[in-house]
């Protein structure tokens, strides 16, 4: 009998549980120390949690046995894995034997007639881009070759992946990036797992839309369950886990945090106002935060959202529709969510609200992927609540606006002392 917690072996969730502890079986493999799928694994997985121990660390030993190969691209790649993920007695005598080896590999051709070079092999490429990183401040011209051999145009990309390692090697030098693969025209889930990579890693990519993101992992997830990828190598493998486990977080967000957990975040404002500072003259040094202005209402409903939202963005800047330019001032990728704020000072603003909102509604969710929904919040200074419900129901109209929340102030918060007009 299936335990309660132990999803059925044919379920999705039970397949996908049987590939990942396959997918470890082949990654376990080439855990062995110098081991150069083992080691580009190991860089793919980074922090992620795995049910065994990492053992690819170079050892004493293996810089031993190893002594008359360290002129070679491998044995140098190896050295470069070790310097920039490994904090060890022998990183001092790795780095040696980089800064000493080096040049020797920079003397070669790299571009083989045969193929049979570093930069065709994602392992030594990716391992190299570390090596002449770690030597960078003693030996700055080898970290000018790595870079100048990736932007070769004889560089040649025989796969969709060996062109992912070549951009990712771009990442870690920090060079111009090359020509980034199409989601759609691949279809390999090893290729999509291995693209997903690249843009998590880089941030500076530009990003994929929201449609085009959710198509990749559907793919790549339903490629993995149903048996369609080759993890014939420990970095295949390594790629694979590293997609899964992030789509599955992602996945577990999605059903916690939603656009409906923002509405509610930002309904309980007047509860959370209770504790606001503004003390009475019978204190000897009374505080007062006052609010006078939008800006003082942005800071409260930024210290409220940002512990919940990690990717939470003030003073969002949109795309230009036609010869005007929007900039909303909360946004939320991952929600494709954007929060417009309004602070009322009299009843007659509520009229002028809706006007304002239902104009910026079309040029902030025109053409500004991830971007597709709005949700507005209103501090009322002047109480009138009598307007609330007519503003709210209005703007709830539109078919993209997921809540609209209006608060008023506390009654412990004096109005602001203004000079008449």
């Amino acid at each position: 009998m299936t335990a309660p917690d132990t999803p059925h072996p044919t379920s999705p969730a039970g397949q996908l549980a049987a590939q990942v502890a396959s997918l470890e079986r082949t990654v376990v493999r080439a855990n062995l120390p110098g081991n150069l799928d083992g080691l580009l694994a190991h860089h793919i997985l980074g922090d992620q949690p795995v049910s065994f121990t990492w053992n690819v660390a170079p050892t004493p030993q293996w810089l031993h046995d190893n002594q008359d190969r360290l002129a070679y691209a491998p044995s140098l790649a190896v050295l470069g894995y070790a310097l920039a993920k490994f904090a060890s007695a022998a990183s001092q005598s790795a780095r040696r034997h980089l800064i000493e080896w080096m040049p020797a590999l920079m003397r070669k051709d790299p571009f083989q007639a045969d193929g049979v070079t570093f930069v065709n092999d994602p392992r030594q490429v990716v391992g190299l881009a570390l090596a002449v990183n770690a030597i960078g401040d003693s030996a700055p011209e080898a970290r000018t070759w790595m870079a100048g051999i990736l932007a070769d145009p004889r560089v040649r990309t025989a796969t969709a992946l060996l062109g992912i390692f070549h951009q990712h090697a771009r990442h870690l030098l920090a060079v111009p990036a090359g020509h980034r693969p199409d989601p759609h025209d691949l279809h390999d889930p090893v290729d999509l797992a291995g693209l997903h990579w690249l843009a998590s890693t880089d941030r500076g990519m530009h990003p994929f839309d929201a449609n085009t993101l959710r198509d990749l992992r559907a793919r790549l997830l339903g490629g993995l369950i149903l048996g369609q990828a080759d993890p014939s190598s420990a970095p295949r493998a390594a790629l694979l886990l590293a997609a899964a486990a992030h789509i599955v977080t992602a996945s577990v967000d999605d059903l916690i945090l939603g656009h409906s957990h923002v509405g509610l975040l930002l309904s309980r404002f007047e509860d959370a106002m209770r504790q606001w500072r503004y003390d009475s003259d019978a204190l000897e040094r009374p505080i007062r935060w006052e609010i006078t202005s939008e800006r003082e209402v942005q800071n409260i409903v930024w210290l409220m959202l940002r512990p919940v939202f990690d990717d939470l963005i003030d003073e969002e800047t949109l795309h230009k529709l036609g010869h005007s330019t929007y900039r909303a001032d909360f946004a939320i990728p991952s929600l494709g969510l954007l929060i417009e704020v309004k602070y009322a000072r009299k009843a007659a603003d509520f009229k002028i609200f809706e006007k304002e909102i239902i104009q910026d509604y079309v040029g902030y969710l025109t053409d500004n992927e991830p971007y597709r929904k709005l949700a507005v919040f209103v501090y009322d200074e002047s109480a009138s609540v009598q307007e609330h419900g007519t503003t709210r129901n209005a703007l709830l109209k539109l078919p993209d606006v997921t809540d609209v929340i209006i608060v008023s102030r506390p009654s412990h918060v004096p109005t602001p002392a203004r000079p008449k007009r």
